[in-house]
């Protein structure tokens, strides 16, 4: 991987974070070459014994009603009047849930705690919480692990083109997240496609690859090596995710991750099934053979974040049963949406779907 406009202050940030990620690199290659005797490491086992997760897709998205905001929402007018996230956290638990994923900052770029890098966060709101923390002190009580989203595309930041700037801006930010709120069990990327591909845009076309001439990119104007051994350095066990888009489930966008995601069940794409690649051996960038589990998500809405009508398209207790044990079957974990609505509480009507299927599955 070659990191671009690398600047002589980062330099020991950055052979720091290089070698943390070559010790993971080190610690997945536990098979001869060639050999599929491949095992998870100690992280990813733990977390594939969770199993099931909450996603919480929450911000000005909610207010709005929109999955993908532009970044001008004033920070002033993000208000939850019945916020509640020890609701959130009981409803996580009620359903069998072991861990939940919060989206700290979405597309928009709005933070859902106080980052001391952008006045565009939640300590600018009339709430004056942290949301965050709220979201950790409560499931954790309630016994639940904790993660965080991150989306790569920020609308908001001014900066945004200016690759060198805007990844001190995301190294500083994911900085605050893993030292400001205890252990976390997963951080998952979004969005990397927009500097990633040609177009811009995360549909995928396989003849990318095929044209050296194309403009198709594998995480260098992210400088991705950086950041994945930056989240290392600050914390060994967290585990790294970087979608790969509904149209390419349980592909490996660049390496090096540490688990893989699969957006939406039954994806179909331009008259075709996006069939998620459950096999959890892949081939590292080094040559080398890695364990690499599967995340599949999905949401209890047709979009993300909640919208007000959504009520009426809620998936079945049959269906969301069916995900649980089409992930399990593949020794995949289960990250379901249930986001809490414009007052800050999860609808009533996502927890009762969510126990019956708890219910029916036996998850305790």
């Amino acid at each position: 991987m070659i990191w671009t406009h690398l600047s002589r202050r980062n330099f020991l940030r950055l052979t720091g974070c290089a070698a943390a990620a070559a010790a993971l690199a080190a610690e997945y290659a536990t098979a001869e070459e060639g050999g599929t005797d491949v095992k998870p490491t100690k992280a990813q086992a733990t977390w594939m014994k969770l199993g099931y997760g909450m996603f919480i897709h929450f911000g000005p998205g909610t207010i709005r009603g929109v999955s993908y905001g532009d970044g001008k929402f004033p920070a002033e007018k993000v208000v939850f009047e019945k916020l509640d996230a020890a609701q959130w956290a009981g409803v996580a638990a009620e359903a069998g849930m072991k861990y939940a994923v919060l989206t700290s900052k979405h597309v928009d770029g709005f933070c859902l705690w106080p980052s001391k890098h952008t006045e565009y966060s939640i300590k600018n709101s009339p709430m004056k919480k942290d949301i965050a923390r709220l979201f950790v002190d409560e499931f954790r009580k309630a016994g639940l692990k904790t993660g965080f989203y991150y989306c790569l595309i920020d609308k908001n930041f001014r900066q945004f083109e200016n690759d060198e700037v805007y990844n001190e801006y995301v190294r500083n930010q994911v900085t605050e997240l893993l030292t400001d709120y205890g252990d976390m069990l997963e951080l998952w990327f979004d969005g990397a496609w927009v500097k990633d591909q040609p177009t811009k845009d995360w549909a995928w076309d396989e003849n990318w690859e095929k044209d050296p001439n194309s403009g198709l990119k594998h995480g260098e104007r992210w400088q991705w090596n950086e950041l994945y051994g930056l989240v290392h350095k600050l914390q060994p066990n967290c585990l790294v995710l970087n979608n790969s888009s509904s149209d390419r489930p349980g592909r490996v966008k660049y390496h090096p991750v540490d688990a893989r995601t699969a957006e939406r069940f039954d994806f179909v794409w331009k008259g075709r099934i996006c069939e998620p690649i459950t096999d959890p051996v892949f081939t590292g960038a080094d040559g080398r053979k890695v364990y690499l589990p599967l995340e599949y998500c999905d949401s209890l809405a047709p979009g993300w974040f909640w919208k007000k009508g959504d009520d009426k398209k809620q998936p079945s207790v049959e269906t969301i049963c069916d995900w649980y044990q089409r992930a399990r079957k593949t020794q995949a974990n289960l990250l379901l949406n249930a986001g809490p609505d414009a007052t800050g509480v999860i609808p009533d009507y996502n927890r009762q779907y969510l126990s019956a299927a708890a219910r029916r599955l036996k998850l305790g």
